[in-house]
């Protein structure tokens, strides 16, 4: 049987404290923290095991808000790791944006941080969508900080979430974003929201304004910002064409969950904030389950991790209307922890998302038509 990688990059949730409560958040609120002994810990686990797989050892902070351990975490482990010990450890971070500061961003940049921020867009959007611990909007708290990290960042993204009472605002939202500075956003839609036919209507609607700028921008030749799942949506086409051709379907390894992301079959994981292995950071507050795959201070559980995977490779990754849809023949099967937490099961697609790949999916056909009539 063969070794499964070493963990040696991982999500380190260093809190499951938010200073926001987004409506659409799947971590379970709780004073855990994560202590910076504990931190160093896991960047000892990790490194070790980068260094016996040749590779470099990465750490991603994230929350809650990780940047709520600032001062107590984030910043002491860093100068340990990178002064101290002149370990060459890659960090990152998640963050709202809402504690991040000119000095706090100097500092991320001078150790080579990346940054991912995570905000919806215009202010009705994200006074909405994000609401404070106290009800009140966060757009004046985000929204002058998000340039900021464009500059300092080239080429940075802007993580998004669209739900059904505000998502009549994404367009907008988009192009804030692209005036911000940003190149580059990707959104998903949350699947633990009922999506009715008018709401679905609405966010259909606004990526097909979308699809039209990018229509536009392609015949000027002139920059966009790009969405990362619609550019994936175009490659799919010339995918989903050669499958048809092979008459294949799904030809992926007989283990297909050996290369998927959330599973713990990879290098790949998440850290709880009490030193826990989970396979998928969108676990690490629910406690035990499937997804735990050690610890930190034990090591990875290889029996764990193997019947996390046998339970995603024991049916087919099913979800709703696969007969007839576009994607069945190159199916990825979602989100292995969203399937979990949406239907109960780590191989069972909510119907949002894959109304979502299908969108994304119409979109790219019709503009590449458009682009082929000239």
């Amino acid at each position: 049987m063969r070794e499964l990688p070493k963990i040696s990059a991982a999500m380190l949730t260093l809190t499951h404290e938010c200073n926001l409560r987004c409506r659409y958040c799947f971590v379970r609120k709780g004073a855990e923290n994560m202590s910076l002994a504990t931190a160093k810990a896991a960047a000892g686990f990790l490194r070790r095991n980068a260094l016996a797989s040749g590779c470099t050892p990465e750490i991603n902070f994230f929350g809650g808000e990780p940047m709520l351990r600032y001062e107590e975490v984030i910043r002491p482990l860093v100068e340990w790791a990178h002064t101290e010990r002149g370990w060459a450890l890659r960090f990152s971070i998640t963050t709202n944006g809402t504690l991040l500061t000119p000095e706090r961003i100097g500092f991320m940049k001078r150790h080579g941080f990346s940054l991912l921020l995570s905000m919806d867009g215009v202010r009705e959007v994200q006074d909405f969508n994000r609401p404070d611990a106290a009800g009140r909007g966060s757009f004046g708290a985000a929204g002058p900080i998000a340039p900021l990290v464009a500059a300092a960042w080239p080429g940075a993204a802007l993580r998004m979430t669209a739900i059904p009472a505000s998502c009549g605002a994404l367009f907008r939202s988009i192009r804030w974003a692209e005036a911000q500075g940003f190149g580059s956003f990707f959104v998903i839609p949350d699947v633990f929201q009922t999506w009715d036919a008018g709401s679905w209507e609405t966010l259909a609607g606004e990526i097909r304004k979308y699809a039209d700028y990018v229509l536009d921008k392609r015949r000027k030749r002139e920059k966009y910002i790009k969405f990362s799942a619609f550019e994936q949506a175009g490659r799919d086409i010339g995918a989903i064409a050669l499958a048809k051709a092979r008459g294949e379907r799904r030809s992926l390894p007989g283990c297909r969950a050996a290369g998927k992301c959330g599973l713990g079959a990879g290098r790949f994981a998440a850290i709880a904030p009490d030193g826990a292995l989970y396979a998928c950071q969108e676990l690490c507050s629910y406690g035990g389950g499937p997804f735990l795959i050690g610890s930190v201070f034990t090591g990875a559980d290889e029996a764990r991790r193997r019947a996390l995977m046998a339970l995603y490779d024991s049916a087919p990754a099913r979800g709703g209307g696969c007969e007839g849809c576009a994607y069945d023949p190159v199916c990825d099967g979602g989100c292995a922890a969203s399937n979990f937490l949406v239907t109960g099961e780590v191989n069972r697609v909510p119907e949002t998302y894959c109304r979502w790949k299908r969108l994304l999916l119409a979109e790219a056909e019709r503009i590449k038509g458009k682009e082929a009539e000239g």
